[in-house]
């Protein structure tokens, strides 16, 4: 059988670059997609430190998209030669979640998440369903296309949260997924400052406009009082998984607080009364739920800047020192600064 390059997943704390058997098309729906561009997520970052679920001797990469190369007895809505981003969640469609529209929480996802729970875009070759593929258009390039995914599940976020322009945002942590919501409330919000202490990330704030503070050097709440003339921000968005507390701390009265970043090690202290007198609203959601064609459009007519968003593309073979550059030295598992915001492998 033919051998394809791929990083697996073995446990905690390895990565290894092996040769696997090139996957075929088994079920009727099946796709075979020569990977063209894999994202490195932050999720795949806390995989590597066992913050995340997961599964050993797994292919990781989830923000991924390719061409079809290989098509199974029943796909009808996919065809040789389509360039494609993938929607890495897998939902049934059946369950009661599923038949109620919170496909977010389909029952099957846990274990059916490609990248995550079965083997994903860290390869050369990978088999999804093809319902799990969406055809990109010519205007979005594989760079773009690996990061369809990631827009999708702030699409989600945005969805919810009904952002208005007179509303003052604040975004605690500026990764990608910040740097996302930053680029949509700089469209629409009247005032956005970002939280962030890796001095990597605070330059890129700076090169995108934006009003950025270190936490760990000034007072967060103090600044969000300041910055909005009295009032704390209408909206924050945490987006590292660590900063719930702080995020309660700074939205005003009736305000809205999203936790999007994930993180299972980290608990929080909170007082519920405090959430009732003032009125909090925390928005509670999960991964993209039918925002896969919204990003791919906001992709297609350049809605957003995303020069400063893409650090670097670097061969697969290169991927696991790439983990450095987003903080975490995967041979020795110690954290260090950051020298990137988003990287993405070739094949």
């Amino acid at each position: 059988m033919d051998k394809m390059k791929a990083l697996v997943f073995k446990e905690v704390g390895k990565l290894v670059l092996e040769q696997r058997d090139i996957p075929h098309v088994k079920e009727p729906d099946d796709v075979l997609i020569k990977v063209s561009r894999v994202g490195i997520c932050g999720t795949d970052v806390k995989i590597m430190e066992g913050k995340h679920h997961f599964r050993p001797n797994t292919i990781l990469g989830h923000e991924f998209c390719g061409e079809i190369v290989e098509v199974g007895t029943h796909v009808h809505h996919v065809k040789l030669g389509d360039r494609v981003a993938v929607d890495n969640n897998i939902r049934c469609g059946f369950c009661t979640f599923c038949r109620m529209g919170l496909t977010s929480q389909c029952v099957e996802i846990k274990q059916n998440a490609i990248g995550v729970m079965r083997d994903g875009g860290y390869a050369e070759y990978c088999l999804v369903p093809e319902k799990q593929c969406y055809v990109l258009p010519d205007e979005i390039d594989d760079v773009f296309g690996s990061q369809v995914e990631t827009l999708a599940t702030v699409v989600n976020g945005m969805n919810h949260l009904q952002m208005l322009p007179y509303d003052y945002v604040l975004i605690l942590g500026f990764g990608p997924i910040g740097y996302l919501f930053a680029q949509f409330a700089k469209n629409i919000a009247a005032k956005v400052a970002v939280t962030e202490i890796d001095p990597f990330r605070i330059s890129v704030a700076k090169e995108c406009g934006l009003t950025v503070w270190n936490p760990n050097e000034v007072n967060i709440e103090e600044k969000i009082t300041e910055f909005t003339y009295g009032r704390k921000a209408d909206i924050v968005i945490e987006a590292t998984g660590n900063a719930i507390e702080q995020a309660l701390k700074c939205v005003t009265p009736g305000g809205k607080v999203l936790p999007f970043g994930m993180d299972s090690s980290i608990t929080a202290n909170i007082v519920p009364n405090e959430i009732t007198r003032w009125a909090t609203k925390i928005i509670g959601l999960y991964l993209g739920q039918n925002t896969m064609v919204p990003s791919i459009r906001i992709f297609q007519e350049n809605r957003l800047n995303m020069k400063p968003f893409f650090t670097k593309v670097i061969p697969l073979e290169e991927g696991l020192d790439a983990f450095s550059c987003l903080g975490l030295d995967a041979k020795t598992m110690k954290h260090g600064p950051k020298s990137a915001m988003k990287i993405v492998m070739k094949m």
